[in-house]
Order: C-alpha cells, then sequence, then structure tokens
C-alpha cells in the first residue's frame, strides 16, 4: 500500500454530524469535503449561504434553505453578505452591534445598511432617528 496514494488514507470527518447532514441534503460527500465545498454546493443550488461560526472549541453551521436574487446582491455593497448573516443568526442588532462584531468602521456600516435598507432587504425599526432602542432586522417575507 503506497501511502502517497490519497485513497490509501482514511479520514474521518470532524464533525460526523455535519457531514451526515450535508451528505443527506446532497450538499457535500461525508468523507474528504469541507466547509469550503458545503459553501459552493449551496451557492450552486442558488441558496443563501451558511451561517459559519468559529470558537475556540467549536464550529457552528448553520444551513438556511432560503433561496437568493444573485442579481441583487451583485448590486449590493461589499459588506452585505456578512451583515445580512449577522442579522440572520442575531435576528435584531443596533448599528453599534454590527459595527463591532464585523470591525468595520461607523461610517462603512451606516452607508451599508442604507443600501440593504434601499434594496429592501433589511428595515430599521425605531420611534426616530435618535432613537438608542432602535435596531436593524432582515425585512420579514410578504
Amino acid at each position: 500500500m503506497d501511502l502517497q496514494d490519497p485513497r490509501a488514507v482514511t479520514r474521518f470527518a470532524r464533525n460526523p454530524r455535519i457531514a451526515r447532514v450535508c451528505s443527506d441534503l446532497h450538499f457535500g460527500q461525508e468523507l474528504g469535503e469541507g466547509i469550503r465545498r458545503i459553501f459552493d454546493e449551496m451557492r450552486q443550488a442558488g441558496l443563501v449561504d451558511p451561517a459559519y461560526r468559529q470558537t475556540s472549541g467549536s464550529v457552528e453551521l448553520t444551513l438556511l434553505a432560503e433561496p437568493v436574487d444573485r442579481e441583487l446582491e451583485a448590486r449590493l455593497p461589499g459588506h452585505a453578505r456578512a451583515i445580512t448573516s449577522a442579522l440572520r443568526q442575531a435576528g435584531r442588532l443596533s448599528t453599534g452591534e454590527v459595527t463591532d462584531l464585523l470591525g468595520l468602521s461607523r461610517p462603512v456600516v451606516q452607508r451599508e445598511l442604507a443600501a440593504l435598507r434601499e434594496a429592501g432587504v433589511i428595515e430599521w425599526v425605531g420611534k426616530s432617528p435618535r432613537d438608542p432602542r432602535a435596531f436593524w432586522r432582515i425585512t420579514p417575507p410578504t
């Protein structure tokens, strides 16, 4: 048996549960597949990118069955995907929370939030422009 032959090496999924779910959904194979492949398969299927979060001890991957409008996505600002992913995961965030979470400057976040609101992707909920309890959320489906 040649150890240089990749077929001769036994590989195990880091998280067999995620591998099993992805295999059952036909987004990947059980062995030798990774997170990048899952993202590629979801994009090819026209679905929203998975919500991915890695901590020092775990990886959390949330698969969403929401279709995505690629033309709209191409018109949106550069950090739109990260902002919408953060909002999906949290449910609702203030402008300051988005700024802290993504590590971007406040003017960049405000500009990108405004572009997402104009596109109808997210909505701002508050009583006045200076409402300290105001937040952003994904626009509910109509």
